[in-house]
C-alpha cells in the first residue's frame, strides 16, 4: 500500500508498490501521447510523476486510518448547550470526472456528556473524509452520521457549500453555480431542526475566473 508524510509520498515500503506506481506513471505518458502532446518534452518529462503524486495526496483518505480524536472534560458548572465549527474548508474530486471540489463545511453538534473534543480534531475529520473521490450529497450524509459517534455527540448538523470544477470549467462552465447540501443524524428534535437550518450558514470559496488586469 501506498503511504503519504505531510501529502508527500513516503519511501515506498514493498518493491512490488513501486513497480505499480512505475506502472501507472507508463500510463500517464499513454494519456498524454494520445492527448497529442509529447510526454518526452522537458516540460512534461516529469508530468507522470508529480500527476500520481497529486492524485495519491488528494485520495490519501482512502488509505489512512480516520483521525483519532481526543477529549478534554469540562470542569467544574460548566455545560455547553450548542457547538458550531464554522468554515472548515477541504479539497476533494469529483468521482465523476475526477476534477476538484473545493468548499467549506460547518458542523454544529451537542455533547452528550461533560467533555468536547480539541477543535483541531473536527477539522481533521472533515479533511480526512474528503480526501477521496465524492459526491457532496454522500460526503454531507456521512459526515453527519459519522461525526455523531465519533463526537459523542448527542446530534450533529452539517451544512456543506462547495464550488465543483467539472461545472465549472467543462460541461454547462457556469463559474458562478455552486451546490448546498445539509444532513442531519438523529437525535435531534423538529425545533431544534428548524432553528438550526436558519441560522447556520457556511462560506462559498470564490475564484475568479472573469477578472481583467
Amino acid at each position: 500500500m501506498f503511504t503519504l508524510n505531510r501529502g508527500i509520498i513516503s519511501a515506498v515500503l514493498v518493491h512490488s508498490d513501486h513497480d505499480e506506481l512505475m506502472e501507472m506513471e507508463k500510463y500517464v505518458s499513454r494519456l498524454i501521447e494520445f492527448l497529442g502532446d509529447d510526454p518526452n518534452r522537458p516540460g512534461l518529462r516529469e508530468t507522470p510523476r508529480r500527476f500520481m503524486n497529486a492524485l495519491l495526496e488528494l485520495t490519501r483518505g482512502l488509505r489512512e486510518p480516520p483521525p483519532k480524536v481526543k477529549f478534554f472534560p469540562m470542569e467544574g458548572n460548566e455545560y455547553v448547550v450548542r457547538i458550531s465549527i464554522n468554515d472548515i474548508r477541504f479539497i476533494s474530486l469529483c468521482e465523476h470526472h475526477m476534477l476538484p471540489v473545493i468548499g467549506t463545511v460547518t458542523v454544529v453538534y451537542e455533547p452528550l456528556n461533560s467533555e468536547v473534543p480539541g477543535l483541531s480534531k473536527v477539522a481533521r475529520y472533515v479533511k480526512w473524509l474528503a480526501a477521496r473521490p465524492m459526491l457532496q450529497e454522500r460526503f454531507t450524509a456521512r459526515l453527519a452520521n459519522e461525526l455523531k459517534e465519533v463526537l459523542h455527540a448527542r446530534y450533529v448538523y452539517v451544512k456543506v457549500c462547495a464550488l465543483h470544477m467539472c461545472a465549472m470549467i467543462r460541461g454547462v462552465k457556469d463559474e458562478d453555480m455552486y451546490m448546498v447540501t445539509e444532513a442531519w443524524s438523529d437525535g435531534i428534535s423538529n425545533e431544534e431542526l428548524r432553528d438550526l437550518r436558519n441560522s447556520t450558514h457556511c462560506r462559498v470559496p470564490r475564484i475568479v475566473l472573469t477578472k481583467e488586469y
